[in-house]
């Protein structure tokens, strides 16, 4: 019996302590769980986006000077949200000493995601039929991928 107490009471100090470090702010590191959230974001807009004439329209008149723009905008925008946003509970970590964790993980995944969902749809070479053109429209659903997958995972 006594032993059964102790278990209980352990279990109870144990759930204290956590809900105390909710309510104290304590941050946490990146997990598993933030990968899914941030790919299930990231699909949620890039394939609407993908799929949008409009967005093909916009990436083909673009010059490349405007890409890489959009493209420095994006990873600063990103960078300044992460790193000074007061978003979740999360525990800014870096690679290399400088770039945030979620940074590269976002970017990565929104990049990846932007490109699939261009082929998975047909879109590229069907439609988009210039690599050029491909990385273009890569970037500009990033844009749109990037809030999705930075937006679900904050949420979370």
């Amino acid at each position: 019996m006594d032993r059964e107490l102790e278990r209980e009471l352990k279990k109870i100090e144990e759930k204290l302590e956590h809900i105390d470090g909710i309510l104290c702010g304590e941050k946490k590191g990146f997990s598993f769980s933030d990968f899914i959230q941030e790919v299930a974001g990231a699909v949620i807009l890039a394939f609407p986006f993908a799929a949008n004439a409009d967005i093909w329209e916009i990436s083909r008149k673009m010059s490349p000077i405007h890409s890489l723009l959009l493209l420095t905008i994006i990873i600063g925008g990103l960078f300044t949200t992460v790193k000074y946003g007061k978003l979740g509970n999360w525990k800014v970590q870096e690679i290399a000493g400088f770039i945030p964790v979620r940074v590269f993980t976002v970017l990565t995944i929104s990049l990846l995601v932007s490109a699939l969902s261009l082929l998975i749809l047909g879109i590229y070479p069907a439609i988009i039929d210039s690599t050029d053109w491909f990385l273009k429209t890569v970037i500009l659903v990033t844009l749109f991928s990037v809030i999705g997958s930075l937006g679900l995972d904050a949420a979370k």
